[in-house]
């Protein structure tokens, strides 16, 4: 009969006559090699393109919630009611939208979004007619006009971008408070 030899690792005797190891490191070793399994397949799942349209559309809505909340405490009174940008509808800033004139491509643009009832944002389709009306009322028509080359010329948002806009409007929204 062979000689038992102690463990590669820790030196101890190990369970088994044919093994290297004792219980504990074999244990052990066992767990280092399904965590690197893990993490090799957690990585080549995050360099996907999937992957990181998901997290940019997270990290998007994560944004949207924060710049609807600023928006519609921004213009609110000490009593929390804000007036509605398109049909001047008085409602509790809660029970108000963040509307915008250019969806999608300025979203985080402050000179684009508004407060507005749900009435007019959902299901009126923010009563965009109004709106620029109003922007332009308010602001003239070269600052519109600005406004509507802005948006043609914006790419979207990368994750890096949301990323900085979150921490900025958490900034905001605590200064709001």
């Amino acid at each position: 009969m062979k000689p038992i030899k102690p463990c590669k690792t820790c030196g101890l005797k190990p369970k088994y006559a044919n093994s290297n190891f004792c219980w504990g490191c074999l244990k052990a070793r066992e767990k280092t090699i399904k965590e690197e399994k893990a993490f090799l397949k957690k990585e080549r799942h995050e360099s996907t393109k999937g992957f990181k349209e998901s997290l940019r559309k997270t990290l998007h809505k994560k944004a949207w919630k924060l710049m609807s909340e600023i928006v519609r405490r921004t213009g609110a009174n000490l009593d929390g009611y804000n007036e509605c940008y398109t049909c001047g509808a008085v409602k509790r800033y809660t029970e108000m939208n963040a509307g915008h004139y250019k969806h999608d491509r300025l979203d985080f643009d402050f000179r684009n979004v508004r407060c507005q009832c749900v009435k007019c944002n959902q299901h009126n389709s923010g009563e965009l007619d109004l709106y620029a009306e109003r922007l332009i009322r308010e602001n003239g028509l070269e600052w519109f006009n600005k406004l509507v080359q802005d948006s043609w010329r914006h790419k979207g948002y990368s994750v890096e971008d949301l990323v900085a806009i979150i921490e900025d409007l958490k900034i905001k929204l605590e200064n709001l408070k």
